[in-house]
């Protein structure tokens, strides 16, 4: 009897399950609105318009230090607290154009503020000499998070 019962069971769980139908995750929760698709052109052209200056200075700066030699190079080393100091200011800068701008694609958004962290955190902890594998690492990473908002502003005809 209690197996017939524990059968019973478990065929109506089985068969709740079955025909249940499935939730709807693309409906809003109870009293929140439905979010409309919106189109956010005019809100990533201008944030490119306003950053470009910027990007643009980033890309100097980067490159004339790079082009000081290999790091832990003399030179290299010498000019460092001039680039930490030169890209603290410039994050912060453009810390500040990014949060103005806050109805621009969420791809868009994500990739500078990213951007935007992996360079904060490059020259938070950079050091004289070599590279750390962790500071290759957030290079690396901040150079893929840079093609985010080069593509978007690319793509809107807005280049640096």
């Amino acid at each position: 009897m209690a197996i017939l019962i524990g059968l019973a069971a478990l065929t109506v769980g089985i068969v709740a399950l079955v025909t249940r139908p499935a939730p709807n995750v693309a409906s809003p929760l109870p009293n929140e609105p439905a979010a409309a698709p919106s189109d956010t052109t005019e809100a990533d052209r201008a944030l490119c318009s306003a950053i470009a200056p910027l990007m643009a200075e980033n890309d100097q700066v980067s490159n004339a230090y790079i082009r000081l030699g290999e790091a832990g190079s003399p030179a290299r080393d010498q000019a460092l607290p001039q680039f930490v100091s030169d890209s603290e200011d410039w994050v912060t800068r453009m810390q500040g154009i990014l949060d103005s701008h806050p109805k621009v694609d969420p791809y868009f958004g994500r990739t500078l503020q990213r951007f935007l962290d992996d360079r904060s955190l490059l020259v938070a902890g950079i050091e004289a000499g070599p590279l750390t594998s962790y500071a290759r690492a957030l290079w690396a990473d901040s150079l893929g998070a840079y093609s985010g908002p080069l593509k978007v502003c690319h793509d809107l005809g807005i280049t640096w």
